[in-house]
């Protein structure tokens, strides 16, 4: 190790492209108790927060295969978690006694950054998809590292890297957005339309006469604080990678698990996992840190495709805090999407969904930015929500 470190760092231009390797890992459940064991949920399934933590290893040795170089004599680079930009679940459930792959795949490279995608099989069919952003830094400067280029040779292959090289310049153009702007609410603030900036003041206002006026707003809302919950540890060597930092997949699992958890209690009734929206992990997280993990859920809807089924956006804030210091960072922010089955009447009709409304305008301004008018998820407004606004709106 000590002669690797010495070594000076690879040059740019005597990088190599590589064609894709997929590399996979199976589970054999139908045969080996022991793992199935190890797997196992409570509802005698496969634990969907096990799933995540294995595939950010997998993502993490897939991006240092790529990046080995067989009877290299420089210094290799270091490649870290950047972000998960999606983890779509295309089952509500895994079975715990069907043989199940995981095959992870270099899909685009930059100069120094990568995309690699899991697929997971079961029963022959794909039922989850993730996508993995990883960097390469030098492991003594911590400077950018170039990346090993890759050589898709298929026409699917050059098309998904043609995707995702379009992913990647507008990545970079939000990041240059977001460098010019001040903190995070200020950026929240200024991204968003007049009429979100509007929808949020709403908001706002009615979670004010939910506070101070709780017999006059309808009996069906709920403020944010009160579908809250958090957890905090300490942070332990076990669960650190080979670079001593702590797994960004294990921090993965104890967001969904307390994720889970919340939208439990709130539900009244167990939740199924349907997507994990993009995570972006902004400083490492190291062994011995006091971690406190906060979730609250954000938005309620009814499933367009399940008229009996609510849908809940879920969002786990992970904050390093030093006591020492009077201190606490934000490192990570991971956002969930459940189902659950939705509470009937006397005649068994489906009843709508509790109505959450924020406690802070950060709050308000974040549920704004994600549903919104103007936003990609605009569709997904809960109507009874939308009326209550305007009843509240009229009376002002």
């Amino acid at each position: 190790m000590e002669k690797l470190l010495a070594a000076p760092p690879r040059d740019p231009a005597a990088q190599l492209p590589k064609p894709p390797r997929p590399i996979s890992i199976t589970y054999p459940f139908s045969t080996d108790e022991m793992l199935r064991e190890h797997y196992r949920s409570p509802w005698e399934e496969v634990r969907i927060g096990r799933i995540l933590e294995d595939l950010d290893s997998l993502a993490g040795y897939v991006a240092f295969d790529h990046s080995e170089m067989e009877g290299e004599t420089t210094r290799p680079p270091l490649c870290v978690t950047a972000s998960v930009e999606t983890i779509e679940l295309y089952s509500s459930s895994l079975n715990l006694r069907q043989d199940m792959k995981l095959t992870g795949r270099v899909v685009w490279t930059g100069s120094s950054s990568m995309d690699i995608q899991i697929d997971l099989e079961q029963a022959g069919q794909r039922q989850l998809t993730a996508l993995f952003t990883f960097v390469a830094r030098d492991v003594l400067t911590n400077k950018s590292h170039p990346i090993t280029p890759l050589a898709p040779r298929t026409k699917p292959d050059q098309e998904r890297f043609c995707e995702r090289q379009r992913a990647a310049q507008q990545r970079r153009a939000a990041r240059q957005a977001a460098a010019g702007g001040g903190g995070q609410l200020h950026r929240a603030l200024h991204s968003l339309r007049p009429e979100a900036e509007r929808w949020a003041e709403q908001l706002l206002a009615t979670a004010k006469n939910k506070q101070d006026l709780p017999a006059l707003v309808a009996p069906h809302t709920l403020l944010m604080s009160e579908a809250s919950h958090s957890n905090v540890f300490v942070c332990q060597p076990q669960n650190r990678n080979v670079h001593g930092r702590v797994f960004g997949g294990f921090l993965m699992r104890r967001a969904f698990e307390l994720a889970h958890a919340t939208t439990y209690l709130f539900a009244g009734c167990r939740p199924l996992a349907v997507e994990v929206e993009e995570v972006t992990f902004k400083r490492p997280v190291n062994v011995g840190d006091l971690i406190k993990f906060r979730s609250q859920v954000l938005h309620t809807w009814v499933s367009p495709d399940q008229p009996d089924q609510g849908m809940a956006y879920v969002q786990v804030q992970a904050s390093v805090t030093q006591p020492e210091k009077r201190q606490s960072v934000t490192t990570n922010t991971f956002d969930f999407i459940f189902k659950y089955a939705l509470e009937t009447d006397e005649h068994g009709a489906p009843l709508p969904p509790k109505m959450i409304l924020p406690s802070t305008e950060q709050q308000a301004l974040e549920v704004a930015r994600v549903f919104g008018p103007g936003s990609e998820r605009e569709q997904q407004h809960n109507p009874a929500l939308a009326r209550l606004l305007e009843l509240e709106a009229a009376r002002c």
